[in-house]
């Protein structure tokens, strides 16, 4: 079996990682075949307390067997034309998903199934998987191989970041610089990230691009543009320097219905997929309603 490491698993020990992929696995199988190479992380032998990296490939060598054969998820009729409506572009290789706010991405934590699950039991290929991933409260576009080799070939040129995202976000209060940029440094505490304004012990660079869009009596509509990868990067920025996204219950006030921050554009340039997405309905009115 082959993975590609996804930000749900990023800075997630190895030995960690196998046991919740291999729960019918014993423990001591698991660290004997990481010590024996029968486990190994871009190619190479690692240690149990390695903490994985965002597009680490691991692949895992354990006889027939001893793996757990991942059952496809049983989609009904209903779902499957959510899922129709949902997908943006579709090609033998991509998949492009226009994810709704409050889906998650994966099961675990509560849920039965995520829309990985959903989409495998829709395409009826257990190879199929996100290479890129969003928060339950964001909406938008999400990259989706139907391959091993596909996902290992996107999963490249985000390493490279030769793929182009763009954000809608509407966020508290009025902005006045019609163009701005943010860069800090976050760092990841428990289960929250914090800025920080010089370089500590696990703290990343991050850099982030904005445009205002328009305004509302109370809140701007941004264009932002990641020029980093973080964990909630532009959550925390925005938060930090005084606007906050509308919606989000971590770092705002989380006082309305959703969270206003939607993946609106794609370009991957390798495979000649461009994606712009209007500004959701939502923005719209949630705009002209101060």
């Amino acid at each position: 079996m082959e993975y590609i490491v996804d930000k749900e698993f990023e800075d997630v020990r190895l030995d960690k990682f196998l046991r919740k992929k291999y729960e019918n696995i014993p423990l001591t199988e698991i660290f004997k075949g990481i010590r024996t190479g029968k486990i190994k992380v871009n190619g190479k032998k690692s240690k149990e307390n390695y903490r994985l990296q965002l597009n680490d490939e691991i692949k895992v060598f354990f006889k027939d067997g001893e793996t757990k054969e991942e059952k496809l998820l049983e989609v009904e009729d209903r779902e499957i034309e959510k899922i129709k409506k949902s997908i943006v572009y579709e090609d033998e290789n991509i998949l492009i998903f226009n994810k709704k706010n409050n889906m998650v991405m994966h099961k675990g934590s509560g849920y039965d199934f995520g829309i990985s699950e959903l989409l495998k039991g829709y395409l009826k290929n257990p190879n199929f998987n996100f290479v890129n991933r969003i928060d339950k409260a964001t909406s938008g576009l999400i990259i989706g191989a139907k391959s091993l080799v596909t996902a290992r070939e996107l999963a490249e040129e985000i390493r490279n970041r030769n793929i182009e995202k763009k954000y809608y976000i509407l966020v508290e209060g009025i902005i006045k610089n019609r163009e701005f940029t943010i860069k800090s440094y976050l760092k990841k505490i428990e289960d929250k990230v914090i800025e920080v304004e010089e370089f500590e012990e696990g703290a990343k660079e991050s850099i982030s691009y904005f445009k205002i869009k328009k305004y509302g009596k109370d809140c701007t509509l941004l264009e932002g543009t990641l020029g980093s990868g973080r964990t909630h990067q532009l959550r925390v920025q925005l938060a930090n320097m005084g606007n906050a996204i509308i919606g989000d219950v971590k770092y705002g006030k989380g006082k309305e219905k959703m969270m206003y921050l939607f993946s609106h554009y794609l370009k991957i340039k390798k495979y000649g997929i461009e994606i712009d997405l209007p500004i959701p309905e939502e923005y719209i009115k949630r705009l002209g309603s101060n």
